[in-house]
């Protein structure tokens, strides 16, 4: 073998361990402080996990101990992921277990979790810092644009789904969810949970003010309910969308039914759709909250997928032909409105 062949092996192995070296990645996690300070209640953290938020799959799992973690590994390429901590603490006799997530995405390099605050830090590398800096200005005026501005910036890299994720949840136009996903590269448009917010950014975009409503049809009981058996029939309808779990859903029931008393005479109905609820819950809370206005019980996934509805409570306002008025419509506008259209100034 000729030196000139041993120099070329020995810059190819130079090489491939730069390479297997730029996949490694460690996650150094810390909450000893919170630990601490839980412990006298009965808290415990027990272990840490990793899911792939495209598959769901958990890719790793690891004992806390003494509120401190260490995970270590390789990737071929970065992956956005859920840090899940589980926790335990006895109640009524019972131990219960606790997950808290944070969005990270998995990328090699020293990636920090730090739990010892309100608001827990991941951050380390490049994509991390970004998601850190961005978590940190939630509360900002300016939150949104920041979104955005930042989608774009990473619209060709992973960072793009948490980025996109965020906006949704920050109740983005869907105007603007679907320009910024239409520019963002094949991965992350084809990302599971990109998909989803698409669809549901399609749906409301489609039932936008004007348009006119979407039948769907709901089978409880031995019964079958249609949304036209009261949308699009002479009256004006609002309806709610809400669960037994939201507590949001809940207290603003009380002011629902007394618009229901007040306008029910002049031609509104107040309509409820239970969405992903358990019916037993349903009419459980129906019972307690003592509501005299019809329901659709049993809706679960349907308005998600026709009105492009996610976050609970969910008002639309439609007119008698079934055009609607106004959506997400609560409080104060919602009163100003019903006064406009039934001419009351009382």
């Amino acid at each position: 073998m000729n030196k000139k062949t041993i120099i070329t092996i020995l810059l190819a192995l130079v090489t491939m361990a730069g390479l297997a070296q730029t996949k490694n990645y460690t996650i150094q996690g810390n909450l000893s402080e919170v630990a601490k300070a839980t412990a006298k209640q009965g808290v415990s953290f027990d272990s840490v996990t990793i899911v792939n938020t495209a598959t769901n799959e958990v890719t790793t799992r690891c004992t806390i101990q003494d509120g401190v973690f260490t995970i270590k590994g390789t990737i071929d390429k970065p992956f956005c992921a859920m840090l899940c901590i589980w926790s335990s603490a006895e109640v009524n006799g019972d131990r219960k277990s606790k997950r808290s997530r944070l969005p990270i995405i998995i990328e090699p390099g020293d990636i920090m979790f730090d739990g010892n605050h309100q608001m827990p830090v991941i951050s380390g590398t490049v994509r991390n810092n970004v998601l850190s800096e961005t978590l940190s200005k939630r509360n900002t005026p300016d939150y949104t644009e920041t979104l955005k501005g930042l989608a774009i910036q990473h619209k060709d890299d992973v960072a793009a789904i948490p980025l996109l994720l965020m906006l949704d949840d920050n109740m983005a136009e869907p105007e603007v969810l679907l320009s910024l996903i239409n520019q963002s590269y094949a991965k992350v448009q084809n990302h599971p949970n990109i998909i989803k917010v698409k669809e549901k950014a399609e749906a409301e975009l489609s039932q936008k003010e004007g348009e006119m409503f979407k039948d769907f049809a709901v089978e409880y009981n031995g019964k079958t309910t249609r949304f036209s058996d009261y949308v699009g029939r002479g009256q004006y309808v609002l309806a709610d969308f809400w669960a037994s779990w939201c507590g949001p859903c809940r207290q603003q029931i009380p002011d629902l039914i007394s618009l229901y008393q007040q306008y029910k005479e002049k031609g509104l109905t107040v309509l409820g759709i239970a969405f992903r609820d358990k019916p037993e819950e349903t009419e459980q809370a129906i019972r307690d909250l003592g509501i005299p206005y019809p329901q659709i019980i049993n809706a679960q996934n349907i308005p998600a997928t026709l009105y492009g509805i996610d976050a609970l409570p969910h008002t639309i306002l439609f007119a008698p032909d079934g055009t609607i008025i106004a959506r997400n419509i609560y409080g104060e506008e919602l009163k100003e409105k019903l006064k406009e259209i039934f001419n009351d100034n009382k």
